[in-house]
């Protein structure tokens, strides 16, 4: 971030921080040649480093600064420094959109429509040069302290998304103004700026955005799922012609918006002056004139005098009878009634002809000779007399109940939904208000909020908190047959650090190139990440031929030694036994015969 005092161009000496978002900050400087003061837009120094944006913002901002119209901030110069790329703008001296809803709460009806017509009439002057804003917001929408209106920053988002950009903690545009088809990624149109202005005006008139979510995905989606809600259902008494006109820039379909920003400008300053467009949002709320009047819609012709004035003061104090939803206390518009154009109060309804007592065949005369209506109307007169009274009374007394007062905590470096918790239990309202990616933060942690912390706000104000979506996702870049130093640089560029350095061969690849990555390209990483790179070694150098070796004599097989046979053991030859004598048989004696 430039410092204070310090001096860019030879020219800008920077005087005072005026605000900052994740893609720019804007100071107040002083032109020393030319001894005035300017605004200066320092983009963020990351962009400075790409030469394809740079030329494409110059391109830009010499083709804005060709606008000459009263209602777009005049673009004087551009730069580059080692701060970031720079424009230098005309300095207006008020406030934007955003931070005067922010303050005040809904505008009035005739207010909201003159400063979205004077907006209109910018883009359309912008339009017929074929500028395209793209981020049509509150906060780029100035206004000045003579009530004048200018719409600023025309030409940045053209160049940021042309240059096909992805930065880490960059948001580019703000998700809760973009139309259907930005949502969807097609190109913004005129009519695209038209749909943003139409949810300039639904804030204007609410107090709120028509659409909310916990994501920018969510938010997106949920344009893309349906219409937008009624302004009328968030806050009642919107006329019904001019939230015709907010839906019609509203309307789903390009084609079924205003053909151009001039003809919702001209629909806006008809319905101004008092000139039907023929656009109808709704039926008209009855208000509680209306029905007092026993007829049915309340309408400034419709009133009776008693009833007009009690509806007037009520507008002025920003509350109306009957249901109809009150501004944010203290609430109220800090410029001179005349800084509006065509803002003169209503015409008062001249009174009727007299009617008789007696014309009313019914209502014959009572005892007193006066009819029982008679009675009922003076009495309901002389209540509408005491319920304005008091309302003036209350208009230019103020409010006797003191608002207490709150310490704003700080949100920063918290949870979502742990803040959300805190702030509830103080009494303050915490909006989510931008997303951004962030390398330093994790998803749903709070990285900015506004009023900051330590300072005071009334019970129930509203915090805007930046949240982080986490670390940004990158594309691994295609690394392959470059040097080393080259792929570091490819890789530095998109945000990712190098890995681990391998090498190996390759017969394509010349040694000190890339071979491979890993993860691979095109695949989609968190910021930050190492890339792990293969490094070519060159072709693979073939093993020399071996000297063959000659083959080894064989080893004779030694002849094994024969056993020598043992030498047998004569057996000795058995001494032979003597042969016995065989001893003789006795001769047996013959028997003698019988006789």
């Amino acid at each position: 971030m430039a410092e204070i005092g310090s001096v860019l161009g030879g020219r800008y000496r920077l005087v005072e921080l005026l605000g900052q978002g994740g893609m720019a900050t804007i100071y107040r400087a002083t032109d020393s040649q030319l001894g005035r003061d300017v605004a200066v837009k320092i983009l963020r120094p990351e962009y400075g480093r790409d030469p394809d944006f740079v030329a494409r913002f110059r391109a830009e901002a010499q083709a804005v600064a060709s606008l000459s119209h009263p209602n777009i901030v005049q673009v004087h110069d551009f730069g580059t420094d080692p701060v970031g790329p720079y424009i230098v703008m005309g300095y207006v001296d008020g406030e934007d959109l955003a931070t005067l809803v922010r303050r005040t709460g809904p505008l009035q009806p005739r207010q909201a429509a003159r400063i979205v017509a004077e907006s209109a009439r910018a883009l359309a002057a912008a339009h017929a040069r074929g500028i395209i804003h793209r981020d049509v917001k509150p906060g780029n929408i100035m206004l000045a302290q003579d009530g004048r209106v200018e719409v600023t920053d025309f030409g940045i988002a053209r160049a940021i998304s042309d240059a096909q950009m992805t930065l880490p903690g960059t948001t580019l545009g703000s998700v809760h103004y973009f139309a259907p088809e930005q949502a969807r990624g097609e190109p913004a149109t005129e009519q695209s700026d038209i749909y943003s202005l139409g949810i300039v005006l639904f804030e204007l008139l609410t107090g709120r955005r028509p659409y909310e979510g916990d994501s920018a995905a969510a938010i997106a989606l949920a344009r893309l799922s349906g219409p937008a809600p009624m302004a009328s259902t968030l806050r009642a008494g919107i006329p019904s012609e001019l939230e015709g006109i907010d839906r019609k820039a509203l309307a789903l379909d390009p084609a079924d918006r205003f053909a151009s920003a001039g003809a919702m400008a001209d629909a806006l300053e008809g319905w101004l002056a008092g000139r039907s467009a023929g656009i109808a949002g709704r039926a008209p709320a009855l208000g509680a004139a209306g029905i007092a009047a026993g007829t049915g819609p309340a309408t400034g012709a419709g009133l009776a005098a008693g009833a007009g004035l009690a509806a007037g003061a009520a507008a002025a104090s920003g509350t109306v009878a009957a249901g109809v939803a009150r501004s944010n206390p203290g609430a109220g518009v800090p410029y001179p009634e005349d800084a509006y154009a065509n803002a003169a109060p209503p015409a008062r309804v001249p009174p009727g002809p007299p009617v008789s007592r007696y014309d009313s065949g019914d209502d014959q005369p009572g005892p007193w000779g006066t009819s029982p209506w008679a009675w009922v109307a003076g009495l309901l007169g002389l209540a509408v007399l005491v319920i304005a009274g008091f309302l003036i009374f209350k208009l230019l007394t103020g409010s006797a109940t003191p608002v207490s007062q709150v310490l704003v905590p700080s949100f920063v470096g918290q949870l979502l939904t742990d803040a959300t918790t805190t702030a509830t239990n103080d009494g303050l309202v915490l909006v989510t208000t931008q997303f951004v990616q962030s390398n330093d933060q994790p998803d749903g942690t709070i990285v900015a909020q506004d009023p900051a912390a330590n300072t005071t706000v009334a019970s129930g104000g509203t915090i805007s908190v930046t949240v982080s979506t986490g670390k940004a996702l990158v594309a691994v870049p295609t690394l392959t047959g470059l040097t080393v130093s080259a792929a570091v640089q490819a890789l530095a560029a998109v945000g990712l650090t190098p890995g681990v350095q391998t090498v190996a061969p390759d017969p394509l690849i010349p040694a000190g190139s890339i071979i491979s990555t890993s993860p691979a390209a095109g695949v989609q990483i968190a910021s930050l990440s190492p890339v792990d790179y293969v490094v070519s070694s060159g072709p693979a150098t073939p093993a020399p031929t071996p000297i063959p070796t000659p083959a080894p004599t064989p080893t004779p097989i030694p002849t094994p030694v024969p056993t020598p046979i043992p030498t047998p053991v004569p057996t000795p030859i058995p001494t032979p036994l003597p042969t016995p004598v065989p001893t003789p048989l006795p001769t047996p004696i013959p028997s003698p015969s019988p006789s």
